[in-house]
This record gives C-alpha cells, sequence and structure tokens, in this order.
C-alpha cells in the first residue's frame, strides 16, 4: 500500500520494482567500495546511471573509483550491464553513442576544485583552506579536513554536491548556509565559520568537533547501546538546538545520529540545518522525491504531508531509540518496508530490547514516535523538562523478557501471537496512549484465560487490574 501512495504523491516516479533494483545496485556498490574492488564498482554505477541518468549516489560512487584507481573500462574495453537475465558485457559506449542510449558515466562530472588531482581538491578559496585529507563522503557532501591558512586554525569543509542543480538551486544553497550561519550562534548548532564557492560548488566551512559524530558513537558502543546518562546529556543537546532553530522558524528535516556531532568535553551540536530541503539527493531523483533519511523519517514526511517543529521531534524519538536499545524503532530489508512501518505500525517499547530503560524514558519515546504529530510533545522545550526529570539510575524493576508465561498459575500453552499484541497494547497505554480492545472467539476457546495472563502480567507491571 505505501508504494501505490508514493506514486499517487509522486508523479513520473519510477516503479517500486525499479526502486528496489537501483537500491539493490547501489548496496551492491557499497560493498565493492569497501572491498576495493573498482572495476565492479564502475559496472554497478554505470547499470544505475543507465537507468538514472542523474542519480546522485552513482555518480559519486563513480568519481571515487576514478580517483582511487584511473580508468573507467575493464581491461578488454567492456563494460558490464545487468540485465534480467544476468550480467550481460556489452561495448563501452562512446560520446557518439546513438540517441536515447545513456552513456556509462556521468555525462557532465562535477569539476575539481582549484589544485584538483586524481586524488581529490588540494586547496580550496584560493589556497585559503589547504587539505590535510579527505574525512568522508554522504549523501550531501564530501567532506575534508583542512587548515585555515588564515586564521590558523583547523576546520572541517563540506563540498555541497550539485550535480542537476541550476543556478537558482545553487543561489538557495547559499542563502540557506546563511540561515545556518545566524543559527550557529547557539552553543548545540555546529559553528558555521565561512561559506563560499569553488568553481560553480558551494562549500561550508564549521567548526572541528573533536568527539565525531553519534551515528560513530553508536557503531563502537557495547551493543550499540549508550549510557544512559550519556543519552540523556545527548538527547537535551540537541532539544536545546531545535528549541532555538524552531524558534526562528526553522525545522531540519534530517534529524538523525550522522547529523549530532560531540566536542571533546562531550557537548552535542547540530549540523546541516536547512540542506536537507534543498541538497539532500535521495537515490532516485525525481521530482517531490521525500527527502530524509528513512530509518528516523516521520510518517508525516514519508507520505508527502507537511513537516514542522514536531516532525523533528519524531526523529529525534527514533534517535533516542537507537541509542537506548541499540537499534532504530523500524528494521527491514528494503527502505519502502520501514517507511509502511513508519506510517502503520506502532513501535515496540525500548524496555524489550534494553530492560534497563527507565519507565519515564520509555514513555517519553513512545510519545515522540506518536504517528499523530498532535500526540507528540508540544515542543522541543517540552521535551528538555521531561528529559531533567529522569534518574538514569533507576531502572525499571520487572524486565518484561523475565515474565514468562506462568503468570496467573499453571503453564499457558499457545495463543503467544494474541499475548504479544495485548503486552505491545498495554505498553502503549504505559506510554500515555490507551486504547480498547476486544477479545472475541467461541465459547471455550481461552478468552478468559488470555485475560488472566494479560491481568497477571500488568500485575507484575505495576498497573491496577479491575475485573467487572
Amino acid at each position: 500500500m505505501i508504494g501505490a501512495a508514493l506514486a499517487c504523491i509522486i508523479p513520473g516516479m519510477p516503479s517500486e520494482r525499479i526502486l528496489k533494483r537501483v537500491e539493490r545496485m547501489l548496496d551492491e556498490a557499497d560493498a565493492a567500495l569497501d572491498g576495493g574492488d573498482w572495476t565492479r564498482l564502475r559496472e554497478l554505477c554505470a547499470d544505475v546511471l543507465a537507468i538514472d541518468a542523474d542519480n546522485a549516489d552513482a555518480s559519486a560512487l563513480l568519481r571515487i573509483a576514478d580517483r582511487r584507481n584511473p580508468g573507467s573500462m575493464t581491461a578488454d574495453g567492456v563494460v558490464s550491464v545487468a540485465s534480467d537475465d544476468g550480467i550481460e558485457d556489452e561495448p563501452a559506449p562512446s560520446e557518439s553513442a546513438p540517441a536515447g542510449e545513456i552513456p556509462a558515466q556521468p555525462p557532465e562530472p562535477v569539476p575539481f576544485p582549484v589544485g584538483a588531482s586524481e586524488e581529490g581538491p588540494i586547496s580550496f578559496a584560493n589556497g585559503r583552506y589547504t587539505v590535510e585529507r579527505f574525512l568522508g563522503e554522504g549523501g550531501k557532501k564530501l567532506v575534508y579536513l583542512v587548515h585555515d591558512t588564515t586564521l590558523d586554525r583547523m576546520a572541517a569543509l563540506g563540498l555541497i554536491k550539485t550535480q542537476g542543480f541550476d543556478d537558482v538551486a545553487r543561489a538557495r544553497i547559499l542563502r540557506e548556509a546563511c540561515a545556518m550561519g545566524r543559527l550557529s550562534a547557539h552553543e548545540s548548532i555546529l559553528t558555521i565559520l565561512d561559506i563560499g564557492d569553488e568553481n560553480g560548488q558551494p562549500f561550508m566551512v564549521t567548526e572541528l568537533a573533536g568527539g565525531g559524530d553519534v551515528e560513530d558513537l553508536i557503531e563502537k558502543a557495547e551493543a550499540h547501546r549508550l549510557p544512559l546518562a550519556q543519552t540523556l546529556k545527548i538527547s537535551a543537546g540537541v532539544c536545546r538546538g531545535l528549541d532555538y532553530a524552531h524558534s526562528h522558524g526553522v525545522v531540519h528535516r534530517d534529524m538523525k545520529p550522522g547529523n549530532v556531532f560531540l566536542t571533546d568535553d562531550g557537548i552535542a551540536k547540530i549540523a546541516d540545518f536547512g540542506l536537507a530541503v534543498v541538497a539532500d539527493q535521495t537515490r532516485l531523483t525525481a521530482e517531490k522525491m521525500m527527502i530524509g533519511t528513512v530509518s528516523y523519517m516521520p510518517p508525516e514526511q514519508a507520505t508527502g504531508g507537511e513537516v514542522t517543529a514536531r516532525s523533528d521531534l519524531y526523529s529525534l524519538g527514533a534517535m533516542m531509540y537507537e541509542m537506548v536499545t541499540g537499534r532504530p524503532p523500524f528494521v527491514a530489508d528494503d527502505e519502502i518496508a520501514v517507511i509502511s512501518q513508519h506510517v502503520n505500525t506502532p513501535p515496540v517499547s525500548p524496555s524489550w530490547h534494553n530492560s534497563d530503560c527507565p519507565r519515564p524514558l520509555e514513555a517519553l519515546i513512545m510519545r515522540l514516535l506518536s504517528k499523530d504529530p498532535g500526540q507528540r510533545p508540544e515542543s522541543a522545550a517540552e521535551v528538555i523538562k521531561v528529559l531533567g526529570t529522569i534518574d538514569p539510575d533507576a531502572p525499571r524493576s520487572v524486565d518484561p523478557a523475565d515474565i514468562g508465561t506462568e503468570t496467573s498459575g499453571g503453564v499457558f500453552v499457545g495463543r503467544q501471537a494474541e499475548m504479544d499484541q495485548l503486552r505491545a497494547k498495554f505498553e502503549e497505554t504505559l506510554s500515555g496512549r490507551g486504547s480498547l480492545v476486544a477479545l472475541v472467539g467461541e465459547p471455550g476457546i481461552g478468552k478468559t484465560r488470555i485475560a488472566q495472563e494479560l491481568a497477571g502480567y500488568a500485575g507484575l507491571r505495576g498497573a491496577r487490574v479491575l475485573w467487572g
């Protein structure tokens, strides 16, 4: 159903089958990049560009392959093209390819900045920013560690990807960068030190956050879970930055661990404010393509609805969920399935994955992840107040994983699926989202026993149970 809904929102968008095919090829390309298989990387990028000539990810990966191992063809002068029947070798297309055929190489590669080489740029802004090393590449930009020779300091320089952008879009990026510069006066927002343009490509210079980003922090943590005290500190810092931005009419639209950086003393700072609106390139470029990262995307953003400050709060909730449990609230084999869960499926309570999650924190996360924006906290300032009341050293008194199937006397056999649903509904109720559930079925099927099991479970969780 979600695929059909997206097709209605995005006229002319490729079919779900093509979307999944391109995603699979890009996943294979990522693996080829990690393994240093440059020939295979070029082949996969050529396949993607044959379907979507403006695909930013494929173009960027192709540039990386050419920088690391110059040459765009295999030794015998052919490139491999994927077909429904397998992999076929075809002659590499040339500049004089017949009309209708798409060259394997990007038609308009992004020019290197001043002093560029096959290994990448050497400097920016007429030599003011000299490159120390390449830090990484994201969906929106290439990031370099640079030395500011004018002020004698180290900084991070992000070269914005502008493939497929016209002059108006490039000018808008610079305006957004100026807005970010005004926001960065706040301690919880990454400071913008400079903006500029290098051979038609905008760039931004920001302060260097020595603690890295939260995504890397989660990746390195034991079981990918952060200590509760650290989770609360990071969340509060992000909320302060969001509250300041929202008060100035700016919605981030792409809150995620990779966009939150830490200083050496652990202060959280939000990056990339406003850029998602104009510069986030999803893997298939198309008009009205949704913007954001699917693991943290609010339902209204996924379905093309109105994005407000409360949309950022949903993404914050997904980020907090991952810091506490070691995984995002929704996972699946493909992005379409993850989006469908954001829209249709209630999240499992964090305590099912981490029994040490305090009940007030769990309730807050579940409120932030409400499908209806109106049920989320009113503002980031409200979230800050709630976070201030949570004691990270006060774990839950009952571990749901330890509550077995003997809560009402005797061994309870079967009906596990029904019990899982009822327990999930109960956890939602604890988080402030009550509902009415009816047990129906033939006489003698076990409705009373299921109700007794739920009552026993609820009692162990500290709830008052009434019978009537």
